[in-house]
């Protein structure tokens, strides 16, 4: 197993190297569960230790089932000879499930401990930061400064009950399973198979269960005695179902706690509950049977009842923790209570005792960084193949360039082909002097598409005549010349007619008309868009001697008389020798 050194032992370049060798050596850019709780991995495997006995159990958390565990012993979980075995036993069973990683979950119910908060810390805002100071800086929030911080782990419990006089305490735990996580998460780096370990507080999440299991009654002070085989442990909840305090009782190795009465009447008194429920939790093997006789008797007003987990195949019926820590119940009435809810959703039962070191969980890149180390090496992969791509492009090229006729030319050849050019060249130039000498400038029907299109039928205006010229605008010395068309028209006109013709005699009117006859008839000498060209109207109107005014019904379009204006229409088109269809008059050899 390669072995890493914490980063900032390490200079730029080192990290680098120690980050690329982590890539290549594991799957911690491709698996994303190196980085994930063990919570909420597919693959489960839950270890109760209670003291007298050892349970385990595996839990697939997609197909939500249980399935016996390896036979794991205390030995195997505190002697450093049998951890090792141990850890291989349990990776060589879940690679039977198929999974790409393991989350193990040790259940502690073989100590439970409480240790007050200091006094001046008894601010309800400041919870966030004493759950984060109970896991570094566990000396600074306790009010006993004896206890040595290297020997034990803290996680502080919150109380959300008005009226339970702190805000919180805190759980102590040992830390002797701690070697045996450790080996755990060696032994998954050591054959690249991610192990996540977490360690629970059995007590804790038994509390946690009881609004899924315990007949809580709305308005109705309880206690919850939980029964395991080397202590008690005791919670109080007011009407809402709020948790008030929390204490342990040890057995002193008997079957119950010898005090557990009398710390059941003081805490009442103390707290000032009256007759609440008491609910019964039996969490071990060989526990006292008569608890719930002696109780009816010690409290004959209050409801004591025993509660019942049922706990599903694979599942001993004395460990339902690891039930409860990995499925989400249903919301029941006393779920909506603020204790469970926080419990559960903000995982305050659900705390790591025995988390990774900050020292080792730092050595390793987080997973935004294994991903950008993977991707700069797929770029490198990239670039490489990128390259090749272009040197194999490169003596294609030359290849191609080695088998074309170019590569076997002959000297001696050239004047043949220039020769060949030449006539080439020439033949070309006839060409384009043929093809711009029969340009389509003018012609007749496009002329009279224009006639229609300025004057179309019964428009009121008789045509007289119509006349279409063109000539050359001739300048010396230039090798092409440009060109005047001319169209005159003379005519009729009625009154309504006199509003289109002032139309025509405007700028934009005659230049419509010129846009949409080369649109109509493909024609491109009518387009007037061209900078090289110019166009030009003029319209002159006058009284008509011979118009007699009859009705409407009397007249007719072929006569005269009824017309009362005369006009003269002059449409000029100028071509500048610049322009594409400028007429060639160099001659061609």
């Amino acid at each position: 197993m390669v072995t890493f050194q914490h980063p900032a032992s390490l200079n730029a370049l080192e990290r680098y190297q120690q980050a690329r060798s982590m890539l290549r050596h594991s799957t911690r850019a491709a698996n994303p569960a190196w980085y994930q709780a063990a919570l909420d991995l597919d693959l489960q495997l839950h270890i109760r230790v209670d003291g007298p006995s050892v349970a385990s159990c595996f839990f697939e958390r997609r197909k939500e089932q249980w399935t016996k565990g390896p036979v794991i012993t205390e030995a195997e979980l505190r002697d450093a000879a049998n951890m090792e075995t141990c850890a291989a036993e349990i990776l060589r069973q879940a690679r039977l499930f198929n999974a790409s990683a393991l989350g193990v979950i040790i259940h502690l119910a073989d100590e439970f401990a409480t240790s007050e908060l200091k006094p001046a810390l008894d601010n309800p805002a400041a919870l966030p930061d004493l759950r984060e100071a109970a896991v570094q800086k566990p000396a600074t929030i306790l009010d006993d400064s004896s206890i040595p911080p290297d020997q034990n782990s803290w996680r502080v419990l919150p109380y959300p009950a008005q009226g339970s006089g702190v805000i919180g305490t805190t759980i102590t735990l040992t830390r002797k399973y701690a070697p045996f996580l450790t080996t755990l998460r060696q032994t998954g780096e050591a054959h690249n198979f991610p192990i996540i370990t977490h360690a629970l507080s059995a007590p804790l999440v038994a509390v946690m269960g009881l609004a899924q299991y315990a007949p809580l009654v709305p308005g109705k002070a309880a206690v919850a005695i939980l029964q395991y085989p080397w202590f008690s442990v005791l919670a109080f909840f007011n009407e809402h179902a709020d948790l008030l305090l929390i204490r342990t009782l040890q057995h002193r190795h008997l079957r119950q706690a010898p005090n557990l009465r009398h710390a059941l009447t003081t805490t009442y008194a103390s707290l000032e509950l009256i007759d609440p429920d008491l609910f019964i939790l039996s969490l071990g093997l060989d526990l006292d049977s008569g608890l719930h006789r002696d109780l009816c008797q010690a409290f004959p007003l209050s409801r004591v009842s025993i509660v019942a987990v049922p706990t599903p195949d694979g599942v001993p019926t004395c460990c339902p923790e690891p039930v409860i820590a990995a499925t989400a119940p249903p919301k029941g009435e006393a779920a909506r209570s603020l204790t469970f809810d926080i419990l559960r959703d903000e995982k305050w039962a659900l705390q790591d005792f025995l988390s990774t070191p900050k020292e080792i969980s730092e050595v390793y890149p987080t997973r935004a960084e294994m991903q950008l180390l993977r991707g700069l090496r797929l770029a490198r992969f990239g670039l490489c193949v990128l390259g090749v791509l272009i040197l194999a492009w490169f003596a294609l090229g030359i290849v191609d360039i080695v088998r074309s006729a170019a590569w076997t030319f002959v000297p001696s050849q050239v004047e043949v082909i220039k020769g060949r050019l030449n006539n080439l060249t020439t033949e070309r130039q006839k060409s384009l002097h043929w093809d711009n000498l029969l340009e389509d400038r003018s012609k007749a029907w496009t002329s009279m598409e224009l006639l229609s299109h300025l004057f179309p039928e019964r428009c009121g205006i008789l045509v007289k005549s119509f006349a279409h010229s063109v000539r050359a605008d001739s300048a010396p010395g230039q090798a092409k010349i440009g060109f005047v068309k001319e169209w005159k028209i003379t005519g009729l006109a009625r009154d309504e007619a006199l509003d289109r013709l002032n139309t025509l005699n405007t700028q934009e009117g005659i230049t419509s008309q010129f846009h949409e006859l080369a649109r109509a008839t493909g024609n491109p000498a009518f387009n007037p868009a061209v900078r090289t060209r110019s166009l030009a109207v003029n319209i002159r109107t006058q009284e008509n001697n011979t118009f007699k005014s009859l009705p409407v019904e009397e007249t007719f379009d072929t006569d005269e008389s009824s017309y009362p204006f005369n006009f003269d229409l002059t449409i000029t088109q100028r071509f500048e020798g610049t322009d594409p269809m400028a007429i060639n008059v160099s001659k061609v050899n």
